[in-house]
């Protein structure tokens, strides 16, 4: 994996390059440009010019611009405004003084005059001050857009960390709420209760010696029956909802666990794939808390739509691995419902879930025809592996 060092490096090759290829480009266009032009001008008045060799001196001058601009590190992000324009201002200078030199080693021009020197001096570097502010501007265009491609990812991966954080929060306090409901409450009812029973039992031996009668033992065992019913029913309800049994054994078995529960007037089938049961696996888990908590909520709301709302007689949960992402299918006959029906809260929360985890929901329905749910959950261990 690449470190900051590396990046750093690779940014400044990279900003370097774009400098170099874009100063030179423009001003290799230039040079060759302005031969031909002074070539057709002269052609026109009867006059030879040497093409060629005005070309050659003219790209040398390019040569010693760019090995200018490479020397003096123009191109690094830590140079000051004041230091890449002094950098930028002797490379043209040097790069135009060179040129003139060239032409003249090559003879383009024999005993110029003062006139034609400082023309051709003037705008040699003029022509590469151009090329090299283009240049710079390219440079700095790239790096801008490096810097805010580099924003957009860190923002993204704060996101995706924070999303992450919330999950696991949400599973530690769904867990601890859930054995706070299953343990110390149902313990406190189940004392509650075994009191009440006491109390009724000696009311009702005591009789009429404490003038108790039979109703106010009726509605002792009535009070009694109700905090039965809270226990076994309301908390124990509400602890599963919270956090599923069997979740922390794995996936599958809390599933199997949410279909036993399941009136035996319904009938039900499970169908786990071989790669989803070594991702579930016990004793090497590769699915975290969050993930098997989302699978086994989208069944228990596909369940519980199926039998609600559309009275159906048989469920079929079939669970697989497709890429990366775990499927979750749920299938029943039940009545099925139109577009005009609309989608449940419950399933619409789900929905939104799993599109923040970057996963999906889909749910048709045919009237008469039954319901199928199809979740796609990102597995974050397969999808790390393959990359």
């Amino acid at each position: 994996m690449p470190t900051a060092l590396t990046r750093d490096a690779a940014a400044v090759r990279a900003d370097r390059r774009t400098l170099l290829l874009a100063a030179g480009t423009i001003m290799t266009v230039f040079a060759i440009g302005a031969a031909a032009q002074t070539a057709w001008v002269y052609g026109n008045q009867g006059g030879m010019v040497p093409v060629g060799t005005r070309i050659l001196a003219n790209l040398t001058a390019v040569a010693s611009m760019l090995v200018i601009l490479a020397v003096t590190g123009v191109s690094l992000p830590q140079r000051g405004p004041l230091a890449v324009v002094v950098g930028v201002l002797s490379a043209g200078v040097t790069a135009s003084g060179v040129r003139f030199a060239f032409q003249l080693l090559l003879d383009v021009y024999v005993d110029p005059s003062q006139q034609v020197i400082s023309a051709e001096l003037a705008s040699g570097a003029v022509v590469a001050w151009i090329a090299a502010t283009m240049g710079l501007a390219a440079m700095l265009s790239q790096r801008r857009l490096r810097t805010e491609v580099a924003e957009r990812a860190q923002a993204r991966l704060q996101i995706e960390l924070a999303l992450a954080a919330l999950q696991h929060e949400e599973v530690r306090v769904r867990r601890e709420v859930a054995e706070g409901l299953h343990g110390s409450m149902q313990q406190r009812l189940v004392l509650v209760v075994a009191r009440l029973d006491a109390l009724v039992a000696e009311l009702g031996e005591a009789g009429d010696r404490r003038a108790v009668t039979a109703e106010d033992v009726a509605l002792l065992r009535e009070v009694r029956e109700q905090i039965e019913t809270v226990r076994e029913a309301d908390v124990r309800t509400t602890s599963r909802m919270l956090y599923p049994e069997q979740l922390e054994v794995g996936m599958v078995p809390a599933i199997r666990a949410l279909l036993g529960r399941i009136p035996r007037s319904v009938n039900t089938r499970l169908g786990v794939s071989d790669e989803v049961r070594v991702v579930d696996d016990p004793a090497d888990p590769r699915l975290t808390r969050s993930e098997r908590l989302l699978a086994v909520r989208v069944v228990e709301e596909a369940i519980s739509n199926a039998l609600r709302h559309g009275q159906a007689e048989v469920v079929d949960v079939r669970v697989s691995l497709v890429g990366d992402a775990l499927e979750v299918r749920v299938s029943d006959d039940g009545h099925g419902f139109g577009d005009d029906a609309g989608t449940p809260s419950g399933t619409a929360r789900l929905a939104d879930r799993l599109r923040l985890v970057g996963g999906d929901l889909r749910v048709t329905s045919v009237p008469g025809d039954g319901t199928q749910v199809v979740a796609l959950l990102p597995v974050e261990s397969i999808r790390d592996a393959a990359l």
